[in-house]
């Protein structure tokens, strides 16, 4: 079967890859020796073996991003005739026709309700967009109920694979982690806001940020701030630390969150849709505590007093509800969607 990705989110050499771009990389691992797979992306992709790249010229601010690259990847699909188009956004312009699966991740309309200025303008008109999608796709997939509910998605795929083991090298001293930005829906500025509260009573936490080198001058002094590093590298990094902290205003999933919980570290976020939907699937005492203001400083301190380590029975709750989640989001299901989307076109046309 011959299947064509639009995934603008695609790693790019040199560039800060957010969760999208990072799950798809390790989707198309995993299924491209499931099917013949072209990906269609920006120049400077990382280039994968047994992957086909068709590329765009990469954007120039936010207009050339969301609407222009829209444009050029509905002619760069018109010359390669697949069987079926994933989609992991902008394909509003896409030719009728294909079979089009499409992947919601999370809410345009939510995260433009999460964000400020231009960028909020920017994900309303997006949202717009989406609806448009959602009428013209053959099959719609959602990463949790948010995206089922909004758009009518058919089912859920979680866009989760799991981490790869190694061990805990944790650090002598307490040390959270956050990964994203200080500003925008990540809200990194109350990650530091509630580890500088705690300073305050013990100055030996740490707080360790991995994001976009752009935003290091925004952080204080005495935090580090890590950028443009592998997955390898960001797991040891994790898998040192005492906890890991998720304040994002807005989450369709919550990929770190997971990944938090999948390397043995206790997880502490706000409540967003994709981490209340996690806690949602979990049975028993999976350490993934939600709350905001002086509750998220309360619930932070309370994890470094416990310390890194999980007990038998958190750690075995986390364990269900990652395996459950990497179940769920199989390769080789979503092969057999491809397969439905495929006979759905046949019966409409």
């Amino acid at each position: 079967m011959r299947v064509t990705w639009i995934a603008l989110e695609w790693p790019r050499a040199g560039h800060h890859s957010g969760g999208v771009g990072r799950y798809v990389q390790r989707l198309a691992e995993r299924t491209r020796d499931l099917v013949d797979l072209t990906v269609i992306c920006f120049e400077d992709a990382i280039p994968m073996e047994g992957v086909a790249f068709a590329t765009l010229p990469a954007p120039r601010g936010r207009v050339s991003r969301y609407y222009l690259s829209a444009l050029r990847a509905s002619r760069a699909l018109r010359r390669l005739a697949p069987d079926v188009v994933h989609s992991h956004g902008d394909d509003v312009l896409l030719p009728p026709g294909v079979p089009l699966v499409r992947t919601f991740y999370g809410s345009s309309l939510n995260e433009a309700r999460s964000s400020r200025g231009l960028r909020r303008l920017n994900h309303y008109l997006l949202a717009l967009l989406e609806r448009r999608s959602a009428s013209r796709a053959t099959l719609k997939l959602g990463i949790a109920p948010e995206s089922l509910e909004l758009m009518g998605c058919d089912t859920i795929l979680p866009p989760y694979f799991g981490v790869e083991p190694g061990p805990r090298e944790i650090s002598e001293t307490p040390s959270v982690v956050f990964i994203g930005s200080f500003a925008g829906r990540k809200q990194g500025h109350v990650a530091q806001a509630a580890v500088a509260a705690i300073r305050e009573e013990r100055d030996d936490v740490a707080l360790v940020v991995v994001g976009p080198q752009s935003d290091a001058g925004s952080w204080e002094p005495w935090v580090e701030h890590r950028s443009g590093l592998s997955d390898a590298e960001v797991a040891a990094l994790v898998r040192r630390s005492w906890v890991l902290v998720s304040p994002s205003a807005y989450e369709g999933f919550g990929i770190p969150v997971l990944e938090g919980l999948d390397h043995g570290l206790p997880v502490v976020a706000h409540p967003n849709p994709g981490s209340e939907y996690l806690r949602s699937l979990a049975s028993g005492p999976v350490p993934l505590d939600l709350a905001t203001g002086e509750a998220f400083t309360t619930a932070l301190r309370r994890r470094i007093e416990t310390g890194p380590v999980l007990g038998a029975a958190e750690q075995q709750a986390a364990r269900r509800l990652i395996d459950g989640i990497v179940e769920a989001g199989s390769p080789a299901r979503l092969v057999a969607l491809y397969d439905d989307a495929r006979d759905r076109a046949r019966l409409r046309s």
